[in-house]
């Protein structure tokens, strides 16, 4: 006989007990009804009479609660509530069991079993069973089902009466109480406030009190305390479950909870059940810290109420040995719970506030270098990724402000622990054999770090002095690591913006610079692949993949840097270099966003190689996001200045007019009312100075190339500029109409640098930037012109005379 057959054997012997009326005996043959495997519950899951007998039953024991024989009807509901919980196991069970109407009764029987308690009295163990059974029911009811939680919801004063289950002295009905607690509120902000509502955390947090401050019960406590913590950590999902854990100081609580497991994981030296309870309690703490680490006002709190030592405590007090584990599990569970501390650490430091107070405090930056300097010796390499990580994230997040990234270099010198980080890492990858993951983590943080540190101006000179820019460009040569050469070509383009000729030397000449450097006065020898622009170019010919748009256009604004840092400078000798070194195809690639077709090599120099074996053609439409148009403005403006200050590359630029011709009209004609766009053409914003410096660059080029000007009026150009220039306002300050010449020292103000944002370790991307990440990089921002002085009604004239 199949274990269905039986049960179905059984329920007919029960039904015919239950006919005549024998409670006793119905109680006795109950427990054969109870189903202990999913085929069972699949049976009764399907039959209806069973579930509406099983309901019956459940509405006898709560309406008989007030007989002469109570405890007799308390145990036949709690025999019933365990046979519904063992059943609710699966989850074709719980619908028709709800749909019967247990939920209701349910919490009716729970009320039975609080009776006593809400009196003063406590509970026998048949009313902790009648409370235990009715509370595993409505558990396993709730597992995973969202409708069963409404249904409780519903209930008039359903959730306050399992919360009430808490005050039970009876340990088991606590920790039973919590499992029911977390089913019932798992993902439901309407149940969870309701919970609130009804003061959970109160007696929540009294729990957790006991477990610091009464002696410890062998695997009791820990257990209580793992499965509030459970509890609370659904709570804490709803900014009304965050205030009120602050109003109550349960942020402090959990975190001497933190301390005190800890303190026994390290003053244990022998295994055993205190070791491994510990260890659980801190996992599910830790857990439920990290999710309301993201919460701002969580963060701001662990740093204004001095909390902020525990973690790192926590992180610096290691156990000696590995002898206190049970198990390899239960270290590699401790390791975990470590570096989980470690990513909370970081979390903390997101906050803008904390931002502030953090670096003045010598002992904490301290701390963060230290965690930098973590497996060089003698701890394992591998397992401190993660806290080395951590460290690096810190100080990036913390580096938010130019004040903040200053103190940051100049008083508590982190770029050079930073640099001694890159170099371990660095050697890491070069050894073969060795796992990438972990290691392009922390290069990624690294990297983070010192894009944002070298946002400060103050701080450019001297992170390029202390030889960052060398030690950046040698990760543009190591494969497989795409993210991290986005961050490091970021490094490289703050640390030549404005006026820092030093590193725009070291960047074009991989040379230190001669002391009083003068751009214009430098002599470079020629700009080899194994130099950082060489490094930096190269990388970006080879970056043809659809994640790759964040190296292009960083790359290609990097070039911008120099380009204006060369014109400024008065250095065309410089500007040639950086020509001859294949940088005007990277240009033309964050102005069209085509892609280029085959790596760079020297030949690819020469001028009279057709465009087609360079360069994709235009009509093979770029990728959708590829350009955004302040990153194409700072590509013109760089192209204007090479043609004004280096002639001889505009045959280089124009070798490339059947790409950069239909953007630059799309470009123009963007705005106008009754001009067709493009077939096929992204509709982007222009502004009217992006439009004007369109027009510089047309005049420039068709100035010095017949052959670039006959295939511009072979298009609707003059169309476009006679509509632009009808529809456009004249400047403040009209120019001669003769075509203009750029200034000794054109203003073009530096391009827009934002800083990278807080990070947390879940946030390191492993593809490269996100596409809301490039936005907030290259999509926002002036586009300015390359002269202030040339309105777009003057520049348009210009150009429709020179045409």
């Amino acid at each position: 006989m199949t274990s269905v057959d039986a049960l179905a054997s059984t329920f007919q012997k029960v039904l015919q007990i239950s006919e005549s009326g024998h409670v006793e005996q119905l109680m006795q043959a109950l427990p054969d009804l109870i189903p202990h495997d999913d085929d069972t519950r699949a049976f009764l899951a399907e039959r209806e009479d069973i579930i509406s007998f099983l309901q019956r039953l459940l509405d006898t024991a709560a309406t008989n609660s007030n007989t002469a024989d109570v405890p007799k009807y308390k145990k036949l509901g709690a025999v019933v509530a365990q046979l519904i919980a063992e059943a609710a196991k699966v989850e074709d069970t719980r619908d028709p069991i709800a749909d019967a109407g247990t939920i209701p009764t349910l919490i009716q029987l729970l009320k039975i079993g609080n009776a006593p308690m809400g009196k003063g009295v406590q509970g026998d163990t048949l009313d902790d069973d009648l409370v235990v059974q009715s509370l595993r029911a409505l558990a396993n009811l709730c597992y995973d089902h969202d409708g069963n939680r409404e249904r409780v919801l519903e209930v008039q004063d359903g959730i306050p009466e399992i919360v009430a289950c808490l005050n039970s002295p009876s340990k088991r009905v606590m920790i039973t109480t919590c499992g029911a607690l977390t089913n019932i509120t798992m993902d439901n902000e309407p149940v969870q406030i309701e919970a609130l509502n009804a003061h959970v955390l109160s007696p929540l947090l009294k729990a957790l009190q006991g477990n610091i401050d009464e002696p410890f019960e062998q695997g009791v406590k820990g257990a209580v305390s793992t499965a509030v913590i459970r509890v609370m950590s659904n709570l804490l999902e709803t900014e009304t479950g965050i205030q009120e854990l602050l109003a109550a100081d349960g942020l402090s609580l959990l975190l001497r909870l933190l301390k005190y497991k800890h303190d026994k994981v390290l003053h244990h030296t022998s295994a055993g059940t205190r070791y491994e309870s510990a260890v659980e309690v801190l996992d599910a703490l830790t857990t439920v810290l990290e999710s309301i680490g993201e919460n701002d006002t969580i963060q701001r709190a662990i740093v204004s109420q001095d909390l902020l030592d525990i973690l790192l405590d926590f992180v610096d007090r290691r156990p000696e040995g590995v002898a206190v584990a049970k198990t390899g599990e239960d270290l590699a569970t401790y390791t975990e719970i470590r570096k989980t501390v470690s990513r909370i650490v970081t979390l903390v430091t997101m906050n803008d506030a904390n931002m502030v107070d953090l670096p003045k405090k010598r002992e904490i930056i301290d701390r963060f270098k230290q965690w930098m300097t973590n497996g060089f010796a003698p701890l394992d390499t591998a397992e401190e990724d993660e806290i080395r990580m951590s460290g690096a994230l810190c100080i990036g997040n913390l580096a938010r402000s130019d004040e903040t990234c200053v103190s940051l270099v100049q008083e508590h010198d982190v770029a050079r622990a930073l640099l001694n980080l890159l170099a371990l890492e660095v050697s890491r990858v070069k050894q073969s054999g060795t796992e990438l993951k972990s290691t392009v983590k922390v290069l990624h943080a690294v990297m983070g770090s010192l894009k944002n540190l070298s946002l400060a101006a103050a701080n450019r000179p001297i992170m390029g002095a202390m030889g960052v820019i060398p030690k950046v460009a040698d990760l543009l040569e190591i494969p497989n690591i795409k993210p991290v050469q986005y961050g490091a070509t970021g490094v490289l383009k703050n640390l030549c913006s404005g006026d820092n000729e030093a590193n725009v030397y070291r960047i074009i000449s991989g040379q230190e610079p001669p002391g009083g450097i003068n751009l214009s006065q430098c002599s470079v020898p020629s700009a080899g692949p194994k130099t950082p622009l060489g490094k930096v170019i190269t990388l970006v010919w080879t970056a043809t993949g659809d994640n790759d748009t964040g190296i292009r256009n960083e790359g290609g604004r990097l070039l911008v840097n120099l380009i204006r840092a060369c014109h400024r400078g008065r250095a065309p000798h410089l500007l040639k270099t950086i020509v001859d070194a294949n940088a005007i195809p990277p240009l033309i690639q964050i102005i069209t966003g085509a892609l280029l077709t085959r790596s760079r090599t020297s030949s690819d120099e020469g001028t009279d190689v057709p465009e087609d074996e360079h360069h994709v053609h235009f009509d093979a439409m770029p990728l959708e996001g590829q350009v955004f148009p302040m990153v194409q403005n700072e590509g013109i403006v760089a192209l204007i200045l090479v043609a004004d200050a280096y002639p001889e590359a505009i045959p280089r630029i124009t070798r490339y007019s059947a790409s950069l011709i239909p953007t630059l009209i799309d470009i123009l004609r963007s705005g106008i009312q009754g001009i067709e766009t493009a077939k096929d053409a992204q509709e982007y914003e222009y502004a009217d100075e992006a439009k004007a410096n369109v027009c510089v660059l047309l005049q420039s080029l068709i100035s010095r190339d017949d052959d670039f000007a006959k295939r511009l009026q072979q298009t609707a150009l003059k169309e476009i500029l006679t509509s632009l220039h009808k529809s456009s306002k004249a400047h403040p300050s009209v120019p001669h109409p003769a075509p203009p010449t750029l200034p000794a020292h054109p203003r073009s103000p530096p391009m827009d640098i934002g800083r990278t944002g807080t990070k947390s370790a879940r946030n390191l991307a492993s593809q490269g930037p996100t596409r809301s990440e490039l936005l907030a990089s290259f999509g926002s921002g002036r586009q300015v012109a390359v002269d202030e002085g040339l309105g777009l009604r003057e520049a348009v004239g210009n150009l429709l005379l020179g045409l």
